[in-house]
């Protein structure tokens, strides 16, 4: 392994200001960013940061001060991280879904004096506006009109920060120093701020850089949110590292989605919950191989349907492993992979399987992944304004995900499920990943959702909520009998619920707590009431 002080980079390099500022001067006339018809160089989107960075320092932010940022997936949101990173300002994603509550405690929790907010958000921020001792400005973007309601805040345009004042003051940002707080699902509790450094984004981009072997020719490609730490994480900062193209999509489209491979002549995407599943349904094609992408990298692709997606539309993927608080922790890699693995861990990272009792596993056993970097700044620092939380996570010095999985005697590491979204029935450990990595293979199912409803007889039942391909219809017997092929008799599903939609978070991932809290309805089907009856041969 390379040494430290002969692997980094210098200081500056390891800044998201820095970083850019350097490809700038390198090749300014290279297309640094796309959305839609429109593209910025790199020496056009090195200024717009400046501009973003000295008009957040005008508004009175200083180095270290937090700016909320709630807008859709647009460029100005790459302009704004890169300007927040540049005047050493901390930026604040925040899922443009929220609103009430949990928008309240994000905002306070964060302690943001200034939020720029997209202006169709304003009536939520309304709702909660006598709740925010600390924000002090909200800028709307893209504009004023005349229509916004009263808020207690100084309300400016967006073009009080987008204006040419030259090139940012040196603000002594070092790679050490916070980037951004990232807010993690509150499933069980309030969401918990990850505060991640500059460094750590580095890091990561630069590994996601040299795991996939992206050049200055590539042009990756995101349709997910740009406040999530993947499109952030593993599409912009590794194209601005290798001098390359980023895409940044405004969402995702199964139908559509190789025609924009097509049209943005993408060579790499990455991916997230459903996506392999949901392309693999769409009708096949001729054009299916007609594009310019050679791989994808993601998490949760069936094992499956692994080999079937890479020979139907001729590209590899590879899966990896990671959370907002350690970013990507394991890869499968070139010449060292399994199929159905989330692979090693990546230099940098250790990682463990342990019990209940914090001690390491056997191999083949599931247990809990724990995770602890090797080098400083390459995890986030902690959850903010949360000391015991961080102090939970970090029990014995390892960092606890909150997932299930096993290694391998190889040392190739398998996701199982989350901690949380485990369910017990009749003494049995279920995996509602497994159970709907069966149910998605029927003929009719799109997509599935497993979950566990209380038994009547004490633990859980299990509940599985459907969408069904177009024109399809579910004969509820013959899919009970399909079911018991897949899985064992004590996983297969008890009620099934077929739904038009479900509630999706902007990363598609199903928010189950929702459909755990609706349960049985007067519509779901129950095996029992059926009299169904299961085989266990």
């Amino acid at each position: 392994m390379v040494a430290l002080n002969e692997a980094w980079p210098e200081e500056a390099e390891r800044t998201l200001g820095g970083a850019l500022r350097s490809r700038a001067e390198a090749h300014p006339d290279k297309v640094a960013l796309r959305f839609k018809a429109d593209s910025w160089s790199y020496a056009a989107l090195d200024a717009w940061v400046d501009r973003m960075a000295t008009g957040l320092l005008e508004q009175g932010l200083a180095k270290g001060d937090m700016t909320a940022l709630m807008l859709p997936n647009d460029p100005v949101f790459v302009a704004l991280m890169f300007g927040c990173g540049r005047a050493g300002i901390v930026e604040v994603p925040i899922n443009v879904a929220y609103k009430g509550q949990i928008l309240r405690h994000l905002l306070t929790n964060s302690g943001a004096k200034l939020a720029v907010m997209a202006h169709e958000f304003l009536p939520r921020l309304a709702e909660i506006a006598d709740e925010l001792p600390e924000l002090e400005k909200v800028v709307v973007w893209p504009a004023l009109d005349g229509t916004e309601p009263d808020l207690p805040f100084d309300v400016l345009s967006f073009d009080v920060l987008d204006q040419d004042r030259g090139a940012c003051p040196d603000q002594g940002v070092k790679p050490q120093d916070p980037l951004g707080i990232m807010y993690t699902s509150g499933t069980t509790g309030p969401s918990k701020g990850a505060v991640f450094s500059h460094n750590y984004l580095w890091w990561h981009g630069d590994r996601a850089r040299t795991l996939r072997g992206v050049t200055a020719d590539d042009v990756l490609y995101t349709c997910l949110p740009m406040f999530h730490a993947n499109a952030q994480g593993i599409t912009v900062m590794p194209a601005i590292l290798a001098g390359a193209t980023a895409v940044v999509d405004d969402k995702f489209t199964a139908s559509g989605f190789w025609d924009r491979m097509r049209h943005y002549g993408t060579t790499q995407f990455n991916y997230i919950g459903g996506i392999i599943p949901i392309l693999m349904k769409q009708p096949t094609s001729p054009a299916d191989r007609d594009h310019s992408v050679r791989l994808a990298l993601g998490a949760a692709a069936p094992k499956d349907q692994w080999t079937d997606f890479e020979e139907r539309f001729g590209i590899q993927l590879f899966e990896v492993y990671g959370q907002s608080e350690d970013g990507v922790a394991t890869a499968n890699t070139p010449g060292d992979m399994k199929i159905g693995s989330i692979g090693k861990p990546i230099w940098g990272f250790e990682m463990q399987v342990v019990g209940d009792d914090d001690l390491p596993v056997a191999d083949d056993t599931i247990g809990e992944f724990v995770v602890r970097p090797q080098f400083p700044d390459i995890m986030m620092q902690e959850y903010y304004r949360m000391p015991e939380a961080t102090l939970e996570a970090f029990k014995n010095l390892w960092f606890h995900t909150g997932d299930y999985g096993w290694r391998d005697a190889d040392g190739f590491f398998y996701f199982h499920d989350r901690k949380k979204d485990a369910m017990r029935r009749r003494g049995e450990n279920i995996s509602a990943f497994e159970v709907e990595q069966a149910v998605n293979g029927h003929p009719a199912v799109l997509e599935s959702a497993a979950f566990a409803v209380p038994s009547d007889v004490g633990e859980d039942e299990v509940m599985v909520a459907l969408i069904l391909k177009d024109d399809a219809a579910l004969d509820e017997i013959e899919f009970m009998e399909y079911c018991q092929k897949q899985m064992p008799y004590f996983a297969v599903p008890r009620y099934v619920d077929v739904r038009a939609e479900f509630p999706k978070t902007p990363t598609f991932r199903v928010e189950k707590y929702k459909l755990r809290a609706e349960g049985v309805t007067p519509t779901t089907w129950d095996r029992e009431q059926a009299g169904f009856v299961l085989s266990r041969g």
